[in-house]
């Protein structure tokens, strides 16, 4: 995520800072972020000549303190462990300016209960999605003593990105979008592992169903299609019910114990052939794009 962070925050005009302590991981960021720019310039959506100066204003470094000096606004995207996270706010507090305004990336983390700074006013969380480059939303969720200032200048920032932002008062674990996909994904996961459906299976339904009428109606609206007075009469079947919560999965286990790890290996529940990542993930933008257009046309974002 942090990468394609910097790259939104680049095209939008500012000046980016990139840190990371693998100097491997920065130059592979670069490249990413070259490629993704290209994509955007192919499908008609970046001008290619505009690609040199977003680059340019994206500088790499191993040294936060070179990254946090003079930042206005630092984003974290670290791992999702609570000792990590703790000691680099403790840095960034130290090292960026008074009025900087420090956010987490975090999917799930409380970072209000356990991150310590001086500025507690200026801490807030900014959830994006990825690819976060072309997915519009950005969740920003507030802590007990984010000040309402800081939220609003945050939530400007992120329109004039060009993102969707929503503020959430106070922290939920999963905030909105990520509640409602592990409930989904508690789903999945349930029918392939008791043999009920084929990965493959699961995707031509949801694509040709639901998910086909979400970007339209989206998932509150759709109650009142449906006429209310029917959801009440599903409500009362009680036919439905959910599967037990699980904390793994025999079929993702054993596709990771076989090095099939999604994307990033060509391999995981599909099969992607001897393409490169970035030829899987250039594949999805494309059509990602072209979907958001013809949603904005459509006037549903």
């Amino acid at each position: 995520m942090g990468h394609v962070l910097a790259q939104v925050f680049a095209q939008g005009g500012y000046a980016v800072r990139l840190a990371d302590i693998d100097e491997a991981v920065l130059a592979r960021a670069r490249r990413m972020i070259a490629s993704n720019l290209k994509t955007l310039a192919e499908a008609g959506f970046f001008p290619e000549d505009e690609i040199p100066a977003a680059l340019d204003r994206i500088r790499t470094t191993t040294r936060v303190e070179e990254a946090g000096r003079d930042a206005d606004f630092v984003i974290e995207a670290v791992i999702e462990d609570i000792a990590a996270k703790k000691e680099l706010f403790k840095t960034l507090d130290r090292i960026c300016p008074a009025h900087a305004i420090l956010a987490s990336n975090t999917s799930y983390l409380n970072i209000f209960e356990f991150v310590e700074t001086n500025r507690p006013e200026n801490v807030l969380i900014t959830h994006w999605f990825a690819p976060p480059h072309i997915v519009p939303l950005v969740e920003i969720v507030c802590g007990p003593r984010t000040s309402r200032a800081t939220a609003e200048t945050v939530r400007g920032l992120m329109v004039q990105l060009g993102k969707k932002p929503i503020v959430i008062s106070k922290f939920l674990p999963g905030f909105i979008a990520n509640r409602l996909q592990s409930a989904l994904t508690q789903e999945v996961l349930f029918l392939i592992d008791n043999g009920y459906a084929t990965a493959e299976d699961i995707d031509e339904a949801a694509k040709n169903s639901f998910a086909l009428r979400t970007p339209i109606v989206g998932l509150v609206k759709r109650f009142d299609f449906a006429g209310l007075d029917l959801t009440q009469k599903i409500l009362r079947n009680r036919q439905y019910e959910p599967p037990r919560l699980i904390d793994h999965s025999p079929s993702v286990d054993r596709l990771v114990a076989q090095g099939k790890l999604g994307a990033k290996t060509g391999c995981g529940f599909y099969d992607y052939g001897n393409r490169t990542p970035e030829e899987i993930t250039k594949e999805r933008d494309v059509k990602l794009i072209r979907l958001r257009e013809f949603l904005k046309e459509l006037g549903e974002l």
